[in-house]
Parts: structure tokens; C-alpha cells; sequence
């Protein structure tokens, strides 16, 4: 992922979006110090938004002349946090008024060397106009920041690092059940993504009208050909498919051919997406993420297991690879031994997939004879708005023709 681009001598680091619904974001941690050389596409700091860490690369070569959002500043999104350039570019446009204001002499510190202090203002706190509006915005006491401007005068940084403290204090532990005993009538204040997810889904609920369609799959030639594969592997080759990688592949080729389900609506329009870029949704302690599998479609079934396992990795770490919008979700709770259950749609995708446990029941054959075979439950939540009943399940029917003839997910 890199920094965006605007038209000046120099070249701008802009603070990415890091996915749908975010406004603004921190800036963790700069990889590189003012005045140091980078290279395009060299990872240059680290930015974290409600619900990910993200890695900013530099968009181009250069020397990383200025850091305009400083480790721990939460900025909006797409404004300017660093800047790229040559030596002898003027990025004075680029520093902010506080910088600027800083470097000018403090006039209580020059009435105190000429012992003309105001005594009248001693009891009043000494902060520049930014330290105020930042204390303002983030709700900080000034009151207990320590001030290192000019005659302790409390600056931008001094907010921001104490803002920064705050916020690195270790979030409220959702209880386990061995602690509920302590904790009992008690209330648990929300994480900072418990309270993302609980906004997301409470707007997605209250404005999305859902129905939903449910099949179930005949997955035992599926199973066959997983473990056939995954035998033919070479020796110390590690990219073996699961379940999921099928199903993953399965959405792909269905969101090919039916394009209509692989949409947004904006206002009053339906945008239909060129890229079929599949949400994978993982379970943290914390709560769910859903990383991006960005181009599914033009994957091949080793290539998603390859790519799905890194993009879980990142997101079990905190962080997320991709910043591409995902269109369609897939959430599995087969490994929970679920049956079947229906999943709200992640906005502003349109639809959902999700996904049961595979479990060996009795069905009666085209012959009318019994047979055992590994049956697995599938819904599929849809927004009804901009899809429609049939086209719905037309959709589902279709990934759940690609599991049950596997062959079909080769190239």
C-alpha cells in the first residue's frame, strides 16, 4: 500500500482510508527519520485506524523531508502526514502553524528575564492556540500535561503524547467466564473495536432490509478432492487448500458470472464493482475483522490459500495487507460445529455468505436409495434493495454447483 500523490515539487504521504467507514487515523510509529533517504514502495510508518494497523510504503524516491502528523496524531483521512522530495525543495508550505509558532520567543518567558512578569497571569495555563484545540478535541485535562515549550508552555507534541499515553493504557479485558464470578453486575466499558462493530452492525440492521437464502451442499466429492490435492503436493510444499479456499474460489467464479450481487448502493445508484475482491471474516478475542482478499477471481485455488493465510496472519497481528474495499463477505463457523446461521451484512457490501460445519447425515438419492454423505449448510444474507429474490438464489446455487463439481475450481 502506498501514499497518494498530489501535484507539487514535492511528493505527499497521505494518511490512508484503511477501509470502509473510517474518517481519520493515528500515525504509530515513523520508520524513518527527517532527512533520511527511501526508496518507492519502502515501508516508511506504520498508521492505525478503528480496527487495523496498516504499513505505508513511500510513493516515491526521495529524502523524507518533512513529518507533518507526528507518532501518536490522529488526522482525517487523506490529508497530508509526511513529505517525499530533494534536499533543496522548500516544503514550507507544508509546516504546520505550530511548528512555526514554537520557534518564535515566548513573550512571557522575555517579561520574566526582565523581571516585568504579570503576576496576574501566572495562574493561568500556558499553551498555544493548537495544544488547545487538540486538548479540546480529544478531551485532555491541560491542566496534567507537562509542558517543554518556552518557559514550560504546553505545545502540540506535549498534548499528543499524553494523549498517546491514554490511549495506550491497556483497553478493558472482556471478562471470561472463570472471571465472571469478580465481575458480576458490574459494567465492562467496550473496546475500541467492540465499538466499531456494535455501530456497523446496528446501522447495517436498522437500514439494510436483509432476507436470506439457505441450501445445503452435498460436499463429500469436495472433501475427495481437498485431500487428493493436498496429497499430490510436493514434498515441502505448504500451500494446502482448506474448505474454506474452495468455498473462497467458488464466490469467485459466482460473482463472475452474476455480477449484479457484487454491488454497493450509493444514494440512489447502484454501483457495480469491476474488482471481485472477497472479505474473509476472522474471529479475534477482541472481536471480527475482515481482511481483503483483493482479485479472487483471478486466483487460483493454491494462490488463495497462499494469500488467505497471510491476510489472517496480519489480521491476528493487528495489522491488514490490503486497503482494496472488499464487495462480498464470507464468514464460516464450521469449525464451532454450527449447523447453520445467518450473518449481517458488513455495509457497504450488499450481501454476505455464511458459512456451517460439514457434518455426515442420511439423504435419499436421485434413486431413492439412502446414502451417508457430508452435508454442509450455506445462507446467504442479501440486501434487498439492490438484489432480488431470484437472482439470490440463483447466485448461491451457483457456488454451491462449483462445491459439489470441484473439478470446475481448476484453471
Amino acid at each position: 500500500m502506498g501514499g497518494g500523490l498530489r501535484q507539487t515539487m514535492a511528493t505527499t504521504i497521505i494518511m490512508p482510508q484503511g477501509g470502509q467507514d473510517i474518517t481519520e487515523g493515528t500515525v504509530v510509529n515513523w520508520l524513518k527519520k527527517e532527512g533520511e533517504a527511501v526508496t518507492k514502495g519502502e515501508v516508511i510508518c506504520e498508521v492505525e485506524t478503528e480496527k487495523a494497523v496498516f504499513e505505508v510504503q513511500a510513493p516515491a524516491d526521495g529524502t523524507l523531508l518533512r513529518i507533518i502528523a507526528k507518532e501518536g496524531e490522529k488526522v482525517p483521512i487523506f490529508s497530508v502526514i509526511g513529505v517525499i522530495g530533494n534536499l533543496e525543495e522548500d516544503v514550507s508550505q507544508f509546516i504546520a502553524e505550530e511548528e512555526k509558532e514554537e520557534k518564535t520567543l515566548d513573550l512571557a518567558g522575555i517579561r520574566k528575564r526582565l523581571g516585568k512578569e504579570d503576576h496576574a497571569r501566572t495562574d493561568r495555563i500556558k499553551a498555544s492556540g493548537r495544544a488547545k484545540k487538540i486538548a479540546e478535541e480529544r478531551g485532555v485535562d491541560l491542566s496534567e500535561v507537562q509542558g517543554t515549550g518556552p518557559s514550560g508552555r504546553i505545545v502540540e507534541k506535549d498534548v499528543l503524547n499524553y494523549a498517546k499515553q491514554l490511549e495506550t493504557r491497556p483497553e478493558p479485558v472482556q471478562p471470561s467466564v472463570m472471571a465472571r464470578r469478580d465481575i458480576g453486575g458490574k459494567g465492562v466499558p467496550m473496546s475500541k473495536m467492540r465499538r466499531v462493530i456494535a455501530r456497523r452492525m446496528q446501522q447495517s440492521k436498522q437500514t439494510v432490509p436483509h432476507f436470506y437464502v439457505t441450501v445445503s451442499v452435498d460436499m463429500t466429492d469436495a472433501v475427495k478432492f481437498r485431500d487428493g490435492f493436498n496429497d499430490r503436493l510436493e514434498a515441502g510444499d505448504d500451500r494446502k487448500i482448506s474448505v474454506n479456499d474452495m468455498i473462497t474460489k467458488a464466490a469467485a467464479l459466482a460473482l463472475e458470472e452474476f455480477y449484479q450481487v457484487n454491488c454497493m448502493l450509493q444514494d440512489e445508484n447502484i454501483i457495480y464493482l469491476n474488482d471481485i475482491n472477497i472479505g474473509i471474516a476472522v474471529a479475534l478475542d477482541e472481536g471480527l475483522i475482515v481482511p481483503v482478499l483483493s482479485g479472487a477471481d483471478r486466483l487460483s485455488l493454491k494462490e488463495i490459500a497462499q494469500k488467505t493465510g497471510e491476510i489472517v496472519s496480519l489480521a491476528k497481528a493487528g495489522k491488514q495487507a490490503s486497503l482494496a474495499p472488499g464487495g462480498f463477505t464470507i464468514t464460516n463457523m464450521g469449525m464451532f460445529s454450527v449447523e447453520n446461521f445467518v450473518a449481517i451484512i458488513n455495509p457497504p457490501e450488499s450481501a454476505i455468505l455464511s458459512v456451517g460445519s460439514i457434518e455426515k447425515k442420511v439423504v435419499v438419492g436421485d434413486d431413492s436409495t439412502l446414502r451417508i454423505r457430508d452435508m454442509m449448510g450455506m445462507t446467504l444474507s442479501v440486501d434487498h434493495r439492490v438484489v432480488d429474490g431470484a437472482l439470490a438464489a440463483q447466485f448461491v446455487n451457483k457456488i454451491k454447483y462449483h462445491l459439489q463439481n470441484p473439478k470446475t475450481l481448476l484453471p
